[in-house]
């Protein structure tokens, strides 16, 4: 079954003119703008009915330009909110909006996000100002940002492997969970999560504390791990023991996506 099509089918003709993945997430464009501005109850619908998220952004075509969209930013938001940084995802129409007070840049109720929405059809992400400036997160974001292909494709061919057997009456599944590391310790947090479909890896630690390297680094050695078929990363946090090996990861051959939240990323980044 394809889920893209299915969705499509619950929908008005015409109003989507193209339907992808970022990795678990459903993204719908539109370049209609009446679409955009009402369609979210007829989204609402269908994700209770197949319980995915689903995300409707507007094509670029609509987007109004980013000098505008800056100049209404900031006649929108009140100066209280303390604006410190308007960043421009392109690839996904987003506005990230960097604030000391985020919930002044939010409204009640969200009702700035949703004026800015309707006057530039870009859809305004909130951060809270980092309390301290640093040119590694700058960088980062940076890459985030910039206008390439090759991190949408990434994540559409992720999504596609999530749902190629996507089936909503499918309830039958197994989930087998093995402790590469920290199951009777603390340190060297590592997961090895396998279903029939995939093999993701729950945080990849060292133990700072062990002086021993047997001791200090996760069991990869087991049968059950091999590093070209990990389909994904997930770190909890960005302590050390949790995140401490995932560079060498990387080293090894891994190629995939690493999930975490956006201070997980910027402390981590920061750690030795």
């Amino acid at each position: 079954m394809d889920i893209l099509k299915d969705i499509q089918k619950e929908l008005p003709r015409n109003v989507v003119s193209n339907a992808t993945f970022e990795g678990a997430n459903i993204v719908l464009y539109t370049d209609s703008p009446n679409f955009f501005l009402e369609g979210e109850p007829q989204i609402k619908e269908i994700v209770n009915k197949i319980k995915k998220r689903i995300e409707l952004r507007a094509e670029e075509k609509l987007l109004e330009s980013q000098e505008k969209t800056e100049k209404a930013i900031k006649e929108i938001i009140p100066a209280e909110a303390e604006i410190t940084a308007i960043l421009f995802d392109v690839q996904r129409s987003i506005v990230v909006i960097e604030s000391k007070k985020p919930g002044l840049v939010i409204g009640r109720d969200g009702s700035i996000l949703r004026e800015i929405k309707q006057k530039t059809f870009w859809i305004p992400q909130v951060q809270r100002s980092p309390a301290i400036e640093s040119k590694i997160t700058e960088n980062i974001r940076a890459v985030l940002y910039e206008t390439n292909n090759y991190r949408k494709k990434l994540l559409n061919d992720i999504g596609k492997k999530i749902y190629q057997e996507w089936n909503p009456e499918k309830i039958e599944e197994w989930v087998r969970v093995t402790f590469l590391g920290a199951g009777r310790q603390v340190g060297r947090s590592c997961i090895l999560l396998q279903t029939p479909q995939s093999k993701i890896l729950l945080d990849c630690g060292i133990d700072p504390a062990s002086s021993r390297n047997e001791d200090k680094f996760p069991y990869l050695d087991v049968p059950e791990f091999k590093i070209e078929e990990i389909d994904a990363i997930i770190l909890s946090h960005a302590h050390l023991d949790h995140s401490g090996l995932v560079p060498y990861l990387f080293k090894m051959g891994y190629k995939g996506p690493v999930y975490l939240t956006t201070p997980t990323r910027d402390i981590a980044s920061l750690l030795p």
